[in-house]
């Protein structure tokens, strides 16, 4: 079900200071920001290896990031894997007892979705299947 790490989510308050943070002192680049979240976010990917840190900053003070931010600060939002095949990971995952957090939608990587993180040690996960 699951081939490997894809991201890792942070949450910040400035995207741009972020980026500028990863190229100035961990000389590492990240790519252009693009919307998310149904506009309420913006995204960008900070390569590191084979694995992603993806950098995600509110639009605005209504959607989920910007509560995240507001109940616990900017750094370590969540994990993310990659899977083969999304429909299938989920109906396993709820044979599991697992608590899916509603249906796939379109995300930075291709469609994901969230599983709760009272389920998973405290750890918000999400699962993405990659668009080719």
């Amino acid at each position: 079900m699951i081939k490997k790490i894809s991201h890792l989510g942070v949450a910040v308050k400035n995207l741009e200071e972020a980026r500028e943070f990863y190229r100035s002192v961990l000389k590492l680049e990240s790519s252009d920001p693009i919307i998310g979240g149904d506009g309420t976010l913006r995204v960008s990917m900070v390569k590191v290896g084979k694995v992603l840190i993806e950098l995600i900053e509110p639009i605005g003070n209504d959607g989920v990031m910007a509560k995240f931010l507001e109940k616990r600060g900017e750094g370590f939002h969540h994990i993310c894997y990659d899977v083969d095949d999304i429909n299938a990971a989920i109906l396993s995952l709820k044979e599991s007892g697992m608590d899916v957090l509603g249906e796939p939608k379109p995300g930075a990587e291709g469609k994901s979705v969230f599983l709760h993180p009272r389920g998973t040690f405290g750890v918000l996960v999400e699962l993405v299947e990659k668009e080719e």
